[in-house]
Formats: C-alpha cells, structure tokens, sequence
C-alpha cells in the first residue's frame, strides 16, 4: 500500500486536476447557450472558438500542475528527482521543503511543515516530452464538433424527415420539444469532452515522462472520487509492470486476477478525472479504495470469466453507485 505521504499526494494530484477540467466544463456549457440551431454554422462556430481557447489555456495548466506532482512525488518515492519543467536555474540539489512549496502553489493545497523538509534531494538530468500541440488541437476540434455541433447537425436532419405520423416540421410542438432536450444532450456531452481535452495536457505529459524515466518500473489507475465500472476495474489491477522480469509471473501484488494492458490504463472517457500514475517501488501499489474493488471484483465474478465477469461487474457497480 502506497505510504502516507504518496497516498495523500496521489489523491491531491487527481483533485488538482479534477478543478481544472471542471472549471473547462462549466464554462463550455455555459457558452453553450449562445448556440443556436437555427443559425447552427456560426453560432456554433464561435462556441468552438471560445472553447478551445480555453482548452489550450487550461491544458498547460494540467501540464504544469503534473510537472509539480510528478517532481514531489518521485523525490518521496526514490529519494531523486527531476529538474522544473522550465528548465529553472539549473540546480543539482533541491530540498523536500521545495518541491513540496511548488507543489502546494500549483496545486492550490494547503501545505503544513515536515520535519524532513529540509531533506536534499539530487536532480537527475531529464528532458522532459515536448507537447504536441497541434495533435492535441486537432485532437480538441474534433471530438467538440463531433459531439456538440456535428451531433445536433445530425439530428437536425434526423427531426426534419417526415414521419408516419405527420411532416417533420421545425416549429412543430413535438419537434421543438424534441430539439430542446437534443441541445440538453449535445451541451452536456461536448463540455464533458472539453474537461478531457483540457486534462489532455498533464495526462499526456505524465505518459511521455514517465516512459523516458529509467526509475519508473511500471504504471497504475488512480480513481476519482465516483469512478465508473471500467475506472475502478483498472485500479483494482494495482500496477501494470514494464516487463515481466520486474513484475514476476504471477504480479507482485499476489493477486491471480486478469491483467490490463498498458494502453487501457491511458483511455479515459468524458467527466472522468482518473489519473495514471508512474510506480517506482516493487512495493504493493493497492490503496485502500483499489483493494476493496480488488476484493469485490473476487466475490461478484467468482465463476465468470472474460465478457461475462465484465457485465457482471458492470451490473454490481453500476447498481451500488445508484444506492
């Protein structure tokens, strides 16, 4: 089980993170309302506009709140870290005390005094992944018009065909009604994909990072606070090792369960606020929330296997969450 610190550390990372893409959120959705079908092209236009603004802003932000935790983080896991983000003045040394400042700005926590924080820590020399902005603006653009515009583009259409029951006309009651709750829909969706879009920056620095870092031997899923069937699966798994050589035959953690894939730990969908984390210890990587679905995992799939254990699971979750 990860030490105090790192578990505190862990939760505050994914919280820090989970303010931004709220943040992102609310305000797509709240611009959303300019939208207007019956002027789709331009009012939709400028919602994009005004969104992926945001989304470039708020991204570096998730980038450079990860850079502050991964720093923190990996001084208190290997006694080692890595030089700021911005190249900084070039130190070889660092106190815990430090790290910890930087981290309680970036990450608007409160930080109390530790006995250790006048501690050196060395600073390993690292480049660290250059963003791939154009990918990720590209990647922004479109999944926001393919869930907001290009969706309610496609219903438009969908609305305006005649039906058995009468023409499909635009200012006909039904069909106004219907189009509300399609805005209602589109909206949602699409500001759900502007959180993930904006929290593409620190995902994906974490990613690139922490697969040139030689120290780090392996990654695992750290929920949020109301994570889906599929999220708590992930983090149920503990850690996922690079190599069987370092995980050993059957995992470190004991556990005989069905292994993840790497890639499957980086998928994440709309609203979701998990975060993959770099694993530096042969240590068990399980928190108490991760055990408990480990365990629960035991007792609902006994007996199913592969899809079935999956639905299984699926129906158990989905059916606490709503209790």
């Amino acid at each position: 089980m990860p030490r105090r610190e790192t578990s505190a550390l862990l939760d505050q990372h994914w919280r820090a993170q989970a303010r931004i893409g709220a943040g992102v959120s609310a305000v797509a959705l709240a611009q959303w309302s300019r939208v207007s079908p019956l002027a789709l092209a331009v009012s939709g236009r400028a919602w994009l506009a005004v969104v992926l603004a945001l989304v470039r802003r708020e991204r570096a932000r998730s980038r450079e709140t990860a850079a502050a935790f991964l720093r923190l983080y990996r001084a208190v896991e290997t006694g080692r870290t890595l030089p700021p983000l911005d190249g900084g003045d070039g130190d070889d040394v660092v106190t815990l005390g430090e790290l910890r400042e930087e981290w309680a700005r970036q990450s608007e926590t409160v930080r109390l005094p530790e006995r250790d924080d006048g501690e050196r820590v060395r600073v390993d020399e690292f480049d660290w992944p250059e963003e791939p902005e154009d990918d990720h603006d590209r990647a922004a653009v479109v999944s926001l018009v393919a869930t907001g515009t290009g969706r309610v583009q496609r219903e438009l259409e969908a609305l305006a065909e005649p039906d058995d029951e009468g023409p499909g006309r635009l200012d006909d009651p039904r069909i106004l009604a219907e189009l509300d709750a399609l805005m209602g829909r589109a909206g949602a969706q699409a500001a759900g994909v502007a959180d993930r879009e904006a929290l593409r920056g620190g995902r994906a620095m974490l990613d690139a990072a922490s697969r040139a870092d030689r120290r780090v031997i392996g990654w695992a899923r750290v929920t949020d606070g109301d994570p889906c069937a599929w999220c708590a699966m992930l983090a149920s798994r503990g850690a996922v090792y690079r190599s069987r050589a370092v995980a050993g035959i059957r995992g470190l953690n004991g556990h005989d369960l069905p292994p993840v894939q790497r890639d499957d730990l980086e998928k994440y969908h709309p609203m979701c606020h998990c975060q993959t984390v770099p694993v530096y210890s042969r240590a068990e990587f399980m928190s108490e929330q991760a055990r408990s679905y480990w365990q629960q995992w035991q007792d609902v799939t006994r007996g199913a296997s592969g899809p079935e254990a999956l639905r299984a699971w699926r129906r158990h979750f989905d059916a606490q969450r709503r209790t």
